[in-house]
C-alpha cells in the first residue's frame, strides 16, 4: 500500500459486525487519501438465499430493498455531515459477483469487506463472498478486515 493513493473505496456493508469493522477501517483510509467512500449492501435474490428455487416474494423483497436503503441513507447523511465524500447503492444479485461488478463500473480502486466467520456447512454451500470477490477482482484492491 505504501505510494498507493486510492481516490475511491467501495465498502461491502450489511450492518453485520464485519460490515462495522470493514466501515471502520474505509473511513480510516478515506480520510488518510481524501477518498470518495461508496457504501454498497447487495441484497440477493430469495432462491440464493435460501439455497433453493423459490418465486421470490416481490413485497418482502422490497421491504428489505426500503429498509436497507433508508439504512444506507441515514448513514451517508451522518458521514457527509462529518466531512467524508459518500454515495450508496442498494443492489440485488449474487454479492460476490455484483460488488466486483459495481466497482469496476464506478472506477472503485479499492474494495474493503468485513470478514465473518462461516461454518465449514456454510462455506460449502454458500462459499465466501469475500473470497469471491478477492478472486474475481480485477481491477481493484481487496482489504479483507478481520
Amino acid at each position: 500500500m505504501v505510494g498507493q493513493v486510492y481516490k475511491k473505496i467501495l465498502v461491502g456493508y450489511d450492518g453485520s459486525e464485519g460490515g462495522e469493522k470493514a466501515l471502520s477501517r474505509a473511513l480510516e483510509l478515506a480520510k488518510s487519501f481524501n477518498s470518495e467512500l461508496c457504501l454498497l449492501t447487495v441484497i440477493p435474490p430469495s432462491s440464493m438465499a435460501f439455497g433453493e428455487i423459490v418465486v421470490p416474494d416481490a413485497v418482502n423483497l422490497s421491504l428489505i430493498i426500503e429498509s436497507s436503503r433508508k439504512r444506507l441513507s441515514d448513514l451517508a447523511a451522518k458521514l457527509s455531515a462529518e466531512g467524508y465524500k459518500v454515495r450508496f447503492e442498494v443492489l440485488t444479485g449474487d454479492p460476490g459477483d455484483t460488488i466486483v461488478s459495481y466497482a469496476e463500473v464506478n472506477g472503485c480502486d479499492l474494495i474493503v469487506l468485513g470478514r465473518r466467520r462461516l461454518s465449514k456447512l456454510e462455506r460449502l454451500v454458500l462459499g465466501s463472498v469475500t473470497h469471491k470477490v478477492a478472486g474475481k477482482s480485477t481491477k481493484a484492491d481487496v482489504l479483507v478486515v478481520p
